[in-house]
């Protein structure tokens, strides 16, 4: 039900985009990260499993945009406690941003505040695959920086906290429309 409602806000929001804002540019983008789950580890340095995300958005204006993030996981995180060897695994994340942002020279300053969902997989060699899913609130923030002198390509990275136990730091490439 949430993923649905979720899907059908950033809709919402895109559809919004095009009626409402003159100088909209969509862009596409992908980014590799690390993301970080103290849910399972007793330690603070928490579990860091690999997660490939495509982020679809749209600049409404210099100041205002959408944002759209779907992952999953790139890499497993491996739980040991000397006896049980276990892996959690991202299999998937849908999330969905408002984004204040601001120009600075040639560089975009942004933050992210919206709704997560996410869904992982625990498996080892004591217990069969258990899968656990969440959502909550989520804040991040990011700078996009362009490559060329066009501007259609830019470099991005971002940091998004989901909850008190998990986040995601990531840099990937944006191309603008």
């Amino acid at each position: 039900m949430f993923p649905k409602v979720m899907g059908l806000a950033v809709c919402a929001a895109l559809v919004a985009a095009d009626v409402y804002a003159d100088p909209e540019q969509p862009y596409v983008g992908l980014n590799y990260g690390l993301m970080t789950d103290h849910t399972y580890s007793g330690n603070s340095s928490g579990q860091r499993m690999g997660v490939v995300v495509a982020r679809f958005g749209d600049d409404l204006n210099e100041y205002f945009g959408v944002e759209a993030h779907l992952a999953t996981g790139g890499s497993d995180a491996k739980l040991t406690n000397g006896v049980v060897n276990e892996s959690l695994h991202l299999y998937s994340m849908e999330s969905a941003f408002a984004k204040p942002q601001i120009q600075i020279d040639s560089f975009s300053l942004y933050g992210l505040l919206g709704l997560s969902a996410w869904r992982t997989a625990l498996t080892g060699t004591m217990i069969n695959k258990t899968w656990q899913s969440d959502h909550s609130a989520a804040v991040g923030a990011g700078v996009r920086v362009p490559m060329t002198s066009s501007g259609k390509w830019l470099f991005d990275a971002t940091y998004v906290h989901l909850k008190n136990s998990q986040s995601y730091a990531m840099a990937g490439v944006d191309y603008r429309f």
